[in-house]
């Protein structure tokens, strides 16, 4: 039997019988996450409704460092990995993309500094093999350059 608790007055929280835990903040956005990534989120001393605004933000955060770096990001997708958020960056180029690596090291250094969600990984993933790496219809489009086509 699923049990319902309101966080605010706009953010819910829905635990279902597996064990994965929906959360639907008041901008219609769903997330699932996992029991471990809920208990992350305590084990940081911060509630739901904090961890939702952190999450919002350093999504947004990530947006605008794509946006910025349009020349070397084709897209990005965030995905829950057990109790870490991953981020998923497809370079313009068809191969690794050495200076990418070196802006994403010191993007990844920032995201754990700037943001009380835990673990945050960045990766560099090839965007015609993105789907070897994350469900593109369920994973968070973060950032997609306009001309990138569909994945």
């Amino acid at each position: 039997m699923p049990l319902n608790a309101s966080v605010a007055s706009h953010n819910s929280v829905h635990v279902h019988d597996g064990g994965n835990v929906i959360l639907h903040p008041e901008d219609n956005d769903l997330f699932m996450r996992t029991g471990k990534q809920v208990i992350e989120a305590c084990r940081l001393g911060i509630s739901i409704e904090v961890w939702l605004n952190e999450f919002a933000a350093m999504a947004a955060e990530v947006a605008q460092w794509a946006g910025r770096h349009a020349e070397r990001v084709r897209s990005c997708y965030c995905v829950p990995v057990g109790a870490r958020i991953t981020l998923f960056f497809s370079p313009r180029s068809d191969s690794f993309d050495f200076d990418l690596a070196e802006l994403l090291a010191e993007l990844n250094a920032d995201l754990n500094k700037q943001f009380n969600l835990g673990m945050v990984e960045v990766r560099q993933v090839p965007f015609q093999q993105i789907d070897r790496f994350l469900d593109p219809e369920k994973a968070l489009l973060v950032y997609a350059d306009p001309g990138a086509g569909p994945h």
